[in-house]
């Protein structure tokens, strides 16, 4: 009888000779599982015709070590895979497998390949683990999804929530502000920051305005800091006086944040030009350059 190490022998000498998918249809098969992860490894180094389909029917192997070889090895390869029907149904096979890290692999792969539909994204978003339902929220944003997408801003997991911000701004639809909004009042301040800095794309409308100038007094800096560049997409009337006033935080990425938002309204705004003046004295060399360049653009 031959020995697993035989075996893997034998791959190894037919991987000099661009092996098909049926020469390595045997050992993808072997009842040794440390034989079909080399065959597995194998196919992802040499990526014969039909390696795609059959990496996929590798994330359904009995051994988690060949399952994960199988999913490391279709992420690897995405640029280069065919997004077919065929692949598309076993990767939809592959997101209900009880491996974690197979489901994580199907999602992102029907993400990146664009094989995968509103449904088992929304539904990826009540699995029990994190990274699964991150990405399910990157399936989401990536097929404009906001309504499915605030379902799960109410997820026990910070970075869930956090993902839901950045990908509600991404999208850039104005209805999520109400979501927004409430993750601004989030009792995690990671998860404020967040929504805070993801209100500038959407143009922080109201509530969002509002809450980002009582965010400026966070005690954590990050809040601070995504409440500064909220403001930069806000209405001047209400966002410059708070702005001036949070280019004497003690933090450096606050300062920089109000110079930053501050910028676009240096030409119509005196008491703009005159705090990014002032900014110029700093004691951080960016938040100099920054005003710097700022009042440069004013002039021209």
């Amino acid at each position: 009888m031959t020995t697993p190490d035989a075996r893997i022998l034998e791959l190894l000498r037919l991987a000099e000779e661009e092996p098909d998918l049926s020469d390595l249809a045997g050992y993808l098969t072997d009842p040794a599982p440390q034989v079909r992860k080399a065959a597995v490894d194998l196919l992802t180094e040499t990526v014969p015709v039909g390696a795609g389909a059959a990496l996929a029917r590798a994330m359904g192997d009995e051994s988690a070590e060949v399952r994960r070889a199988a999913a490391a090895g279709l992420r690897e390869l995405r640029e280069v895979l065919e997004p077919d029907a065929d692949l598309g149904e076993l990767l939809m096979d592959a997101s209900y497998s009880p491996d974690p890290v197979v489901r994580v692999a199907a999602l992102d792969l029907l993400r990146a390949l664009r094989l995968g539909d509103r449904n088992v994204f929304a539904r990826a978003l009540a699995d029990p683990d994190v990274a699964v339902r991150v990405e399910a929220v990157r399936g989401l944003v990536a097929l404009d999804a906001p309504d499915a997408l605030e379902w799960a801003a109410t997820d026990e997991s910070r970075e869930i929530r956090i993902a839901v911000a950045k990908g509600l701004a991404a999208i850039g639809a104005a209805s999520a502000a109400d979501t927004l909004a409430d993750l601004a009042l989030d009792a995690d301040p990671l998860v404020r920051a967040a929504a805070l800095e993801s209100a500038a794309p959407l143009g922080t409308p109201t509530p969002l305005d509002r809450l980002a100038v009582d965010a400026l007094s966070d005690p954590n800096w990050e809040v601070r800091k995504g409440a500064a560049t909220a403001l930069g997409a806000a209405a001047p009337r209400l966002a410059i006086t708070p702005l001036l006033a949070a280019l004497a935080d003690f933090h450096i990425d606050v300062r920089k944040a109000a110079v930053r938002s501050l910028a676009r309204w240096v030409d119509d705004h005196p008491e703009v030009r005159y705090g990014l003046t002032h900014a110029l004295n700093d004691s951080d060399a960016d938040v100099r350059a920054y005003a710097r360049l700022a009042i440069s653009r004013g002039i021209r």
